[in-house]
Formats: C-alpha cells, structure tokens, sequence
C-alpha cells in the first residue's frame, strides 16, 4: 500500500494547504518568539553586543544552522539588514516571519552537493550586494542537508568579496527542545535564562588564495563552535541535546 504522502491528490491537498497554513501560523511563530524573550533573564557577552553591532555595520552575521530561532526577535529594527532564506515552498513560512520583525530577504540556498540549482550563486551576489548598500546580513555557516556544523567556503567568499567582516553570533536558552533533524534544530522555551553571545569580527582578505582561505574558513568554524558553547554555558544548558548525531560523535 502507498504511502499518503506519494498518493497524488493528497500532494495536490497538502500544496494546496501550505500556503494558507504558512499566512496563518506566521503571526503565531513571530509571537511566539517575543513570548519567549519577554519571559527569559538576558545575560549578554558583551553586554553592549548591540552596540558591537552598530559599529561593525554593515557585517555578516553567522551562527549556526539550527541555532537562529530567536535572531529574529532579538535583532535591533534600527541596524538594517537583510537574511538568506532558500527560495522553496517550505521556507515560505520563516520568510513571512523574518518580515514580520524587519529583516529584508535574500531568496536562494547553496547547493552543497544537492541536484539542481538552488540560487546559490544568485544569491550569494545579492548578499554581496547588500553589504556593499549598507545592509548586514545574517546567515548561516553550515549548509543543508550538512554535514552540520561545518563551515562552508560560500560565507568565507562574501567575506572576502565584499570587505566586510564575519561576526560569530549564537543565542540558547535553558529550556529548549531540539528536533531531530541534521542540525539539531533548537525550539527555545519562555521562562528561560537566554544567553547571547557575539564574538570577534573576522576579516577575509580581498586577495586572499585557496590555502588562506581555508584559513578563514576554519577559524569561522572554530569561532561559530566557540560562541555556541558559550551561549550555552551562559544559560546553565545541556548542550548535548543541541548537538548533531555528527559532532556528538566525532573523536574529541
């Protein structure tokens, strides 16, 4: 017996679906993620990373895949910038959310082994763009379907290609459930002590070559790492549920 899911009036149903689902839970979700900021204790390190901000603008805000369910809410209105969000029908609802707190959109994805074209390149020149028009961007360093936690070559590139520096970010909180997916994605919980992290700005050279930038690219890692764990320590969390089946068992 088929499964529902490849029967095809029950895809024509559940594409039908989506969209009105995606309008309806988007105010749901964003409300849901002021919820849990406005019920959690902030410890910042730096405590003026909001200001870092504004003095490092524009940048390219980097944090792990799984990691950024809260960026929307805690990002400030006033420092413009725009977010990578690929261009299928399943990330229409983050779309609709990241709107709903400001955040302008760079629609694509990397393709990182995957077939057919995502809009990486596409979108990579539109992040590249939006530096060079004064926006920072936030995106992730790891690319689905992953490996997780593993910085790509395609951050380190607008980096270089635009000037502007990378900016370790990471947010947890003591209460969070993790799914089951690549990236361990994290749903942080009100009532919580929430921990806020920024690192060091990381400049890619313009003329740097491919060993230098492998350079880069594993400093990115390191310091995305080192960010995480620290937002974690500073919300008393167990990290372990937030780490992927690939980190989690990888030799120390």
């Amino acid at each position: 017996m088929p499964r529902l899911s490849k029967i095809p009036w029950v895809r024509r149903q559940r594409t039908r679906l989506r969209r009105p689902l995606q309008i309806l839970m988007s105010p749901v979700f964003a409300n849901y993620i002021k919820f849990v900021i406005n019920t959690s204790t902030i410890i910042a390190d730096p405590p003026n990373y909001v200001g870092r901000a504004r003095e490092l603008h524009p940048s390219i805000i980097a944090l792990w895949h799984g990691q950024f369910f809260l960026l929307p809410g805690l990002y400030p209105r006033d420092i413009p910038a725009r977010a990578i969000v690929a261009r299928n029908d399943d990330a229409e609802a983050l779309a609709r959310v990241l709107r709903r707190f400001g955040l302008q959109l760079v629609r694509g994805a990397g393709a990182s082994g995957r077939p057919g074209d995502r809009g990486g390149a596409e979108a990579a020149h539109g992040l590249i763009a939006s530096l060079r028009e004064g926006y920072s961007v936030v995106l992730t360093g790891d690319v689905p379907p992953g490996p997780a936690r593993k910085c790509g070559f395609g951050i380190i590139m607008i980096s270089s290609r635009s000037g502007r520096p990378i900016v370790p970010f990471a947010v947890a909180t003591s209460r969070y459930r993790s799914v089951k997916s690549w990236s361990r994605m994290t749903i942080n919980l009100p009532f919580s002590t929430l921990g806020i992290v920024m690192g060091d700005p990381i400049y890619v050279p313009r003329e740097a070559g491919a060993a230098e930038l492998e350079v880069y690219r594993k400093r990115v890692e390191a310091a995305l790492n080192d960010v995480t764990a620290k937002a974690y320590a500073l919300a008393g969390a167990d990290m372990t549920r937030a780490t992927p089946p690939s980190i989690a068992e990888s030799p120390s």
